[in-house]
């Protein structure tokens, strides 16, 4: 037992040691280390049962490699009378009528691309997202599933152009029995990269 756990000891040190130059000898390459980034977006949500409104919303991404990213989001927009409550009668008003979303997302960039001048090409990519995340709206606070898909391109060096689109889909009982609602999300955005 004493003979494997110095086994084990002496290979991370072994590990250790010669990591050091390697991680020296990356610090003092110049290579593009900018993987946060912070954007803000204006867009349309179409809140089922409801209608399309306008929708402000921030996120901030971070960069696990070239290919994978995690972003948290955070959207809201306020929702107009759908067509039920013009006929029959507002059935909630107030805060109530905020819709609040955030989530958590993991990406992927699927196609990537350089294009401009020479010596300072412009990257582009299409990615795809997925997580997981909570809305509130009417009262009601639920667990929601987000998918959706976008292309982003460097307009300057540290200046990013989103189109983005997502689904946000959950269960809710406010209008009648409990069903899964589907929230599509269109939106324009520009983001910071530090």
């Amino acid at each position: 037992m004493e003979n494997r756990l110095q086994h084990f000891l002496l290979t991370i040190a072994l590990a250790g040691a010669c990591a050091t130059p390697c991680a020296k000898a990356l610090a003092d390459a110049d290579y593009d280390n900018e993987f946060v980034e912070f954007g803000l977006s204006a867009g349309v949500l179409n809140i089922e049962d409801f209608g399309s409104e306008l929708s402000l919303g921030a996120s901030l991404t971070v960069k696990a490699s070239e290919d994978f990213f995690l972003q948290v989001n955070y959207l809201q927009a306020e929702a107009a009378l759908s067509s039920f409550e013009k006929s029959q009668g507002q059935l909630f008003s107030g805060s109530d009528r905020d819709f609040q979303h955030y989530d958590l997302l993991l990406g992927v960039n699927l196609f990537q691309a350089e294009f401009g001048r020479e010596g300072e090409p412009n990257l582009a990519s299409f990615y795809l997202v997925g997580g997981v995340g909570d809305t509130t709206f009417g009262g009601e606070q639920s667990f929601t599933y987000t998918v959706g898909a976008g292309y982003q391109w460097a307009i300057w060096s540290n200046y990013l152009i989103k189109l983005d689109y997502r689904d946000y889909f959950y269960q809710t009982s406010l209008m009648a029995e409990e069903k899964t609602v589907h929230n599509g999300h269109v939106s324009i955005g520009m983001s910071y990269v530090f």
